[in-house]
């Protein structure tokens, strides 16, 4: 029986055992880690423990480990309401973890996955060419679009439409950039008085979180209608005794209470522009949409600043934005440029490692008529081409150009991108007749042309400026950009009876032997003027130009 015994003990130990892990809950299951697309926004929400100071005194300081083990350490700000926020865009695939720290204390921590997307990415300084800019996958990305004093006051905007409705505008007329300003002067005169809309820093140091949303609004649009936007972080508010654009109106002048008495005194101490910079970064700095920080909009008109000032100023700033910015924004500052000058020039800046996108601006009487604009446009594209880097003209307008053609406006922008740079047209309110007018429909059809030829053409390296073709009859000039077995051309009638039907005109090319087909369009309307295929076989080829009225473009594509 002792067997038998011991043999029903060992089952009875055995059932007992099975019943009481029965009556075990199971495990419980992780939860599943949040999933942000590679290149999409993720936000940490927290609070801060009372007693910590004002909440622009928080430092806030987030630390992310990527999948490759890289270390990203971002900032933070408070949001309506209380509490704070952290952004930070993935830049890998994989699982990230990620610290916050307000002060000494850690508020924050997790972990959350990065996934795989088509999404685009940031635009960057192109690694095949110093003077082009390109998407994450090397895709070639040129400026085209609109320089805006503001978007997000309704009453700057045509039909009074909203910044988001303006931005969805902007990209039907085939626009892919918008420049704005955070404004300095924060009492707005025009067009009638109150608060300015845009001032973010209304006191040094202390942000308006109506402000900042207002621009978190236009890089939400700017994303979803694939927009980039550059942020010009000083602007308007250095001119001692003016009204729109007024020093005492400056939160760092000490008429309004701030640590400056002058503006040679504010761009003295860099260290003051320094939150506004991190905040900026911190607050927008996670978007794929911003395309690039402007640390200062034209000293030499705003303040008569001169350039032994702001270039040292710039300088910190923009190491200040290399060291710390994780995302590879490009910096720029929207001087006027050489040819307006207050105390030496802008060559040491552009020069500079800090300078990543050379911008400049044209205005003046000298440019009214469309021909002087194209020669002057050519000639200083080719004037700062030397520096190796993109180049923008960051604006450029005339408010008394003819409203039935935008001739202006036409020449402007096809010639500057033939020329190699990208492109923004000055829009506003007709405050002043030599820079400002509205972007109407009518106007914004040009843009629409411009984009949907660039379009057409077959994907590939970057078009480069090649020298110009000569042309025929007698003052008509051309343009060309290209790249091997690709060649585009533009074509502007003569000063002399410009705006009449030209006939008859050619143009001689150089190109690789071979089978090219040829593709002409009237560039106003988009319409095609003709095409045929052409044998190249000698150097030189000279190609008929079908009937054109003041300008037309082609394209010589060559046949595999």
């Amino acid at each position: 029986m002792a067997p038998f015994t011991q043999g029903f003990r060992v089952w009875l130990w055995v059932v007992l055992l099975a019943g009481c892990a029965a009556s075990r809950p199971p495990p419980a299951t992780p939860a599943p880690l949040q999933e942000v697309e590679r290149f999409a926004r993720f936000e940490v929400g927290f609070t801060v423990p009372g007693g910590a100071g004002a909440p622009d005194d928080v430092p806030v300081h987030a630390r992310f480990v990527a999948p490759s083990g890289r270390e990203v350490d971002v900032g933070g700000f408070p949001v309506t309401g209380g509490g704070f926020r952290v952004r930070f865009t993935p830049q890998e695939v994989g699982e990230y973890r990620y610290r916050v720290q307000a002060g000494a204390v850690e508020v924050a921590s997790g972990r959350f996955v990065s996934r795989p997307s088509s999404r685009r990415g940031f635009v960057r300084r192109s690694a095949v060419s110093a003077h082009h800019l390109a998407w994450e996958d090397g895709t070639p990305f040129l400026p085209l679009g609109e320089n805006r004093f503001n978007v997000y006051d309704p009453t700057w905007n045509y039909g009074q439409q909203s910044a988001t409705d303006y931005i969805a505008g902007m990209a039907a007329r085939g626009m892919n950039t918008l420049r704005i300003f955070i404004f300095t002067d924060c009492e707005r005169e025009e067009p009638e008085p109150g608060p300015q809309p845009g001032c973010l820093e209304p006191r040094p140091g202390v942000f308006d979180p109506e402000a900042a949303a207002r621009y978190d609004a236009i890089l939400d649009a700017a994303e979803r209608h694939g927009l980039q936007v550059i942020i010009t972080l000083f602007a308007v508010g250095f001119t001692p005794g003016e009204t729109w654009k007024s020093w005492e109106d400056n939160p760092y002048s000490t008429a309004r209470g701030g640590p400056a008495a002058t503006p040679d005194d504010f761009f003295d101490r860099p260290e003051l522009a320094e939150r506004r910079l991190r905040y900026v970064l911190a607050r927008f700095g996670a978007s794929p949409a911003f395309l690039a920080v402007d640390l200062l909009n034209e000293p030499e008109w705003d303040g008569n600043v001169g350039e032994a000032t702001w270039i040292p100023w710039a300088q910190r700033l923009a190491a200040t934005w290399h060291a710390e910015d994780p995302y590879g924004h490009l910096v720029t500052v929207g001087s006027v440029g050489l040819h307006w000058n207050v105390d030496g020039d802008e060559r040491p800046w552009y020069a500079s490692r800090q300078d990543d996108l050379l911008q400049w601006h044209l205005y003046g009487k000298e440019f009214y008529e469309v021909h002087a604009l194209a020669a002057e446009l050519t000639r200083k594209v080719a004037e700062t081409w030397g520096y190796d880097k993109p180049i923008l003209l960051g604006e450029f307008g005339y408010g008394g150009e003819d409203r039935r053609t935008y001739d202006h406006t036409h020449v402007g922008i096809w010639v500057t991108t033939f020329c190699g740079a990208g492109v923004l047209a000055h829009s506003a309110p007709p405050f002043t007749e030599d820079s400002d007018v509205p972007m109407t429909p009518e106007r914004g059809r040009h843009f629409r042309v411009l984009a949907d030829f660039l379009g057409r053409l077959p994907s590939g390296p970057p078009l480069l400026p090649m020298a110009p073709p000569t042309m025929s009859p007698p003052g008509t000039r051309a343009w060309a950009m290209g790249r091997p077995g690709l060649q585009a051309l533009w074509v502007m009638g003569a000063k002399e009876g410009y705006g009449q039907p030209v006939s008859g005109a050619q143009v001689r090319l150089r190109l690789a032997p071979g089978q090219y087909r040829v593709t002409w369009w009237d560039d106003v309307t988009g319409e095609v003027l003709g095409r045929e295929q052409r044998l190249v076989m000698e150097p030189e080829l000279l190609l008929a130009v079908p009937p054109f009225t003041r300008h037309a473009a082609g394209v010589l594509e060559a046949v595999r």
